[in-house]
């Protein structure tokens, strides 16, 4: 009886070993860019409600930096995608530079995304505060989580070109759709100054 049950355990471990090494795991991603555009979002509908005289100039400025930080976050992304694209470059090879250079470039837009938030209310506070903790987590926790299946196929993950191209498309539209939305806050806080 035992010795039948040990063969049973031994035959799904086998099983489950050969099924695995068959489909490579598939990367832990989790898109940060829907939470980042719904963090914007929130902060043009409140603009009103946390800007005022006093706090126009550097709230315009603070943006401004963002915004900078942002842009150059994309432009980077789309230039990295575009030269894997290009170049035809296999999935499973490793590229720790440009992943570290993706990692602080999000770090620094964490540090901009802190500089706004300091100025808001206690809510959006609140907010930004769970966001650049996800960010944070993100990037640096024990447990291995990219921010877009570019960051995986950089850390040496399996990502079909499909993959790339859907994520590459739908980051840098939300990135670009929040970029637009901080340039129109600070057109309003202009006209306000």
């Amino acid at each position: 009886m035992k010795r039948n049950l040990l063969f049973t355990l031994l035959i799904v471990l086998v099983t489950q070993f050969a099924a695995s090494a068959q489909n490579p795991a598939k990367a832990p991603v989790t898109d940060v860019t829907v939470s980042i555009l719904d963090w914007v979002k929130l902060l043009d509908k409140n603009l009103d409600k946390f800007a005022g005289a006093e706090k126009n100039r550097e709230l315009y400025d603070r943006f401004g930096y963002l915004n900078q930080d942002l842009s150059d976050y994309m432009k980077y992304r789309k230039r990295l995608s575009d030269s894997l694209f290009r170049n035809n470059i296999t999935p499973g090879k490793k590229n720790e530079t440009d992943l570290q250079i993706l990692k602080e470039k999000m770090s620094g837009i964490m540090q901009r995304m802190r500089d706004v938030t300091d100025m808001t209310n206690a809510d959006l506070r609140q907010q930004g505060d769970k966001l650049n903790d996800k960010l944070y987590n993100s990037l640096y926790s024990d447990n291995k989580v990219y921010l877009s299946n570019l960051e995986a196929f950089l850390a040496g993950y399996e990502v079909t070109k499909k993959d790339l191209a859907l994520d590459g498309s739908t980051l840098v539209n939300r990135l670009q759709e929040s970029v637009n939305i901080i340039t129109t806050m600070q057109a309003r806080l202009k006209r306000k100054m």
